[in-house]
């Protein structure tokens, strides 16, 4: 597979949101972050990770409690403002592979 990041459509995806509780974690400077832009509706959906780490909850679907907006199922209603991780997360990495290799397709919006 080509590591071409216009072959791979986030926004057709998501899968790379789909992760077990407690594993898109989220650093300090996250944290001291949000708290500076008084994004209390961030901070409210942060809890305990893995490594000590806070992360994001995980909502009832298996994503990312940011995962999905009316209109657009694999949009972030946080991107401007989304942590470390997932700004450092690449299209056609091979982190974004695997998770399109092992984790499931994520229904499309109707």
């Amino acid at each position: 597979m080509p590591n071409d990041e216009n072959a791979f459509d986030c926004l057709e995806c998501g899968r790379c949101c789909y992760q077990r509780e407690g594993t898109i974690l989220v650093t300090e400077a996250d944290l001291l972050r949000w708290h500076r832009q008084r994004r209390f509706d961030v901070l409210d959906g942060i809890g305990p990770g893995h490594f000590s780490q806070e992360a994001f909850h995980m909502g009832a679907s298996g994503a990312c409690i940011h995962h999905g907006m009316p209109g657009k199922p694999h949009a972030c209603d946080i991107y401007e403002t989304r942590g470390e991780v997932c700004r450092s997360f690449e299209a056609g990495s091979q982190q974004c592979l695997e998770a399109r290799r092992t984790l499931p397709q994520p229904a499309k919006a109707r």
